[in-house]
This record gives C-alpha cells, sequence and structure tokens, in this order.
C-alpha cells in the first residue's frame, strides 16, 4: 500500500477515535460553574489532564506517522516528544495553580500578573524552541516542509485555513503585514 494511503487511514482512524473523545469530555466532565458565571465551567486538574495527554498523543502519533521517520531519528523523537509531554505536564499545573489562585483585584495588579504569565510564557517557548531545534536538525528537507506545517496546526495556529478562508498569507500573517 502507498505510504500516503497509509497516512490517510491512519489520520482519519485518529481523527475519528479524537472526536469521539472530546464528545465524550464535552458531555459531563465539568464541575459546574466558576466564580458563578454560567458558561465559565472549569474540569478537575485530574480531567484536564487526561484530556491534555490524551490530545497530546493524538498530535504526536499524527506527527510522527506524517515524518515517516527513519530508525536512526527514532531517539531524536523520543527526546523532542519527551520535551512536549514535560511542557503539557507544566501547561497543566500553571493552568491549576492560576484557577486556584484568587483574582487580582486591583488594575496594578492584574497587571503584573499578566505580566508574569508573559515571562513564563516566553521561557516556556525559549525552551520548546530548543527542543525543536535539536530534532529538526535530524530532518530531511522533505521531513522538515511536513514539520513545518504540521506543527503549526498542533499549536494551535490557523494560518493554513486563514489563508484558504481568504483572511490572510498562507504563514499565518494579516493582509498587509510582511
Amino acid at each position: 500500500m502507498k505510504n500516503w494511503i497509509k497516512t490517510s487511514i491512519a489520520a482519519a482512524i485518529i481523527a475519528t477515535s479524537a472526536i469521539g473523545v472530546s464528545a465524550v469530555a464535552r458531555g459531563g466532565d465539568c464541575d459546574g460553574m466558576r466564580d458563578g458565571r454560567p458558561g465559565a465551567q472549569q474540569m478537575s486538574p485530574e480531567k484536564m489532564k487526561a484530556r491534555m495527554d490524551q490530545r497530546g498523543e493524538v498530535q504526536a502519533a499524527k506527527l510522527e506517522l506524517a515524518l515517516a521517520l527513519t530508525p536512526a531519528q527514532k531517539p531524536a523523537w523520543d527526546d523532542f516528544k519527551a520535551a512536549l509531554k514535560a511542557r503539557g505536564e507544566r501547561m497543566v499545573e500553571q493552568m491549576t495553580a492560576r484557577s486556584d489562585a484568587e483574582r487580582p483585584t486591583t488594575v496594578l495588579d492584574r497587571m503584573a500578573k499578566m505580566e508574569e504569565m508573559s515571562k513564563l510564557r516566553q521561557a516556556e517557548m525559549a525552551e520548546m524552541r530548543k527542543a525543536v531545534e535539536v530534532f529538526y536538525a535530524q530532518l530531511s528537507d522533505a521531513q522538515k516542509t511536513v514539520f513545518d506545517a504540521e506543527f503549526d496546526r498542533m499549536g494551535g495556529r490557523h494560518g493554513a485555513r486563514d489563508h484558504k478562508m481568504g483572511k490572510g498569507k498562507p504563514d499565518g500573517m494579516g493582509a498587509g503585514r510582511n
């Protein structure tokens, strides 16, 4: 069977199972209202971690399948995947801590909290970039092209989709930006 057919079949199976998991997760996994506001539901930390772990595993499996890695590339892949998992775990811890903390009451306190979160995101991005650089160096030019497109989707950017919908350039930047 051709490699693209195998990839398509595997992606369809993964996507179908992910849709089923997300449908189940939306149907009652929430603990109710947060701060008395309807629609601001919050999952328990355990359920959130399980859901993020599931999502991460699905995305990693799709990426690994799309890249068609060689046996020589597997150790670099395993290191990269471990970095992704560690980042996901840190994100869950941070979200849990943020949800447990009291909301700052003054504008200055909120701005200080936003600044702190911005610095934390910058540090996370720098650490993730290092892990990507190490793995990326192991890829062929064709694999790099696939990785560029797939990893962009994993991160939640919608540049390719927005371009198809006439909302900007294919790199995700809006019209008029360089």
